[in-house]
């Protein structure tokens, strides 16, 4: 009778090596760009594209069988965060062009005042170019301008008696620029703008 043959026990196979993403490295890239064109104004509309796009990719790659995980986490996550800056990029600059275009729409009222002791002549600033009026008393004058707004306004006393002058420009009820003079061919001058108005 022979000796049975001693069989050798079964060699368990060797477990399955990951492999590469191609998916995962796709997102990778795809979240990469679109992180870059988030932060650029105008541009950023692209992130909007790329990001969901690595975000798919970044699933895809998730969920593949026996594949390296980290390209697509990471281009997932990227993805997600280019949408999210991409938002805020562009709400703030909508912001900041709304503001502009408001302030640039924006009218204003400017006030001239004057007071004198005499016979005095005012030259004054509007819209359509220097006027000029001579006066014996007090003198006001309000226009309206639209956007930036420049206001400027000289009064000169009279030439023969000593007069005391003085003017104010008030820019939507704000005082932003005021002067005075005094004695023979007194002379005040004023000038000042929208942008010296405080906020």
């Amino acid at each position: 009778m022979e000796p049975l043959a001693r069989t050798a026990p079964p060699v368990p196979a060797a477990p399955e090596s990951k492999r590469g993403n191609g998916f995962g490295t796709a997102a990778l890239v795809l979240g990469i760009l679109a992180i870059v064109f988030s932060i650029i104004p105008i541009a950023g509309f692209i992130a909007f594209v790329l990001g969901p796009l690595a975000v798919i990719f970044g699933v895809i790659g998730l969920t593949r069988k026996f594949s390296k995980k980290g390209t697509a986490a990471a281009g997932l996550i990227l993805g997600v965060l280019a949408v999210i800056v991409a938002i805020i990029v562009t709400a703030v600059i909508s912001a900041a062009a709304q503001s502009v275009s408001d302030s640039l729409n924006k009218e204003h009222k400017i006030g001239y005042v004057v007071t004198v002791t005499g016979k005095a002549h005012v030259s004054y600033w509007t819209e359509g170019g220097m006027s000029t009026e001579d006066i014996t008393g007090n003198w006001n004058k309000d226009v309206t301008s639209t956007g930036f707004s420049m206001g400027s306004v000289t009064v000169t006393g009279d030439y023969a008696n000593p007069t005391t002058v003085t003017c104010e420009i008030l820019v939507d009820g704000q005082s932003v620029a005021k002067n005075s003079g005094s004695g023979t061919s007194a002379m005040a001058s004023c000038s000042g703008s929208s942008s010296s108005i405080k906020k």
